[in-house]
């Protein structure tokens, strides 16, 4: 028997996404879903994936009570917060329940990660590209894919200690696939899509990620 995630992240909301089918999608998988904003300051609101600010505080005004949100703080972004323990968007991350700071760096100390992200009412997660770090301050995400789109040659068995997500190619085609061998090497997970779930013109797709809950977890 294989486990199915807890949650899945849809990563990549942009500024073209109807917050209402992304309302309707949550309320149809209740409780499975979490939608992922990139945070960058040298893309943001330039890059597709990359929604403006306006944009953000929209959706913080509107529906961050209703939906389950985390931000990805990459770039500088991710840097400030390792290096100062601040963010220049901490009024766009209130009511957000997780932050990840995309960095693979291993001098990163999870337990200072942790810190900042519970003062500010946070979960946080970090990133790995092996296998997984036994911690318990933070959530990892395996992701040796780093937004590439690209299917990892095989996925890391979790550790207990550690709320563990996985990342890498997935997509309406082969997640149910992934799930089935994540599964048997997860007792509790979730997974994460960004490029998976964007159309031929780099948009991200709600009816794409429809197609993956549907794969997943079966027709609402």
């Amino acid at each position: 028997m294989s486990n199915k995630p807890e949650f899945i992240t849809f990563t990549g909301v942009d500024d073209d996404t109807d917050p209402a089918a992304m309302e309707r999608l949550s309320n149809d998988y209740e409780g499975r879903i979490e939608w992922g904003f990139l945070f960058s300051p040298k893309r943001q609101g330039l890059d597709p994936r990359y929604p403006s600010v306006q944009t953000i505080q929209r959706h913080a005004e509107e529906l961050l009570p209703k939906l389950r949100y985390a931000a990805h703080l990459c770039g500088d972004d991710a840097r400030e917060v390792i290096d100062t323990g601040k963010s220049r968007h901490e009024h766009l991350l209130r009511g957000f329940q997780r932050a990840q700071i995309n960095t693979a760096d291993p001098k990163v100390q999870p337990s200072q990660i942790g810190d900042w992200a519970a003062r500010r009412n946070l979960r946080a997660i970090l990133q790995c590209r092996g296998e997984f770090p036994q911690v318990a301050s933070v959530d990892v995400l395996f992701d040796a894919s780093g937004g590439r789109g690209v299917v990892p040659s095989d996925w890391p068995v979790a550790v207990h200690t550690t709320f563990c997500g996985f990342a890498g190619g997935l997509r309406p085609e082969n997640v149910a696939d992934a799930v089935a061998v994540i599964g048997q090497r997860a007792a509790r997970y979730w997974i994460d899509m960004e490029t998976g779930i964007r159309d031929d013109k780099d948009r991200f797709d709600v009816s794409m990620c429809r197609a993956v809950c549907e794969a997943v977890y079966g027709k609402a």
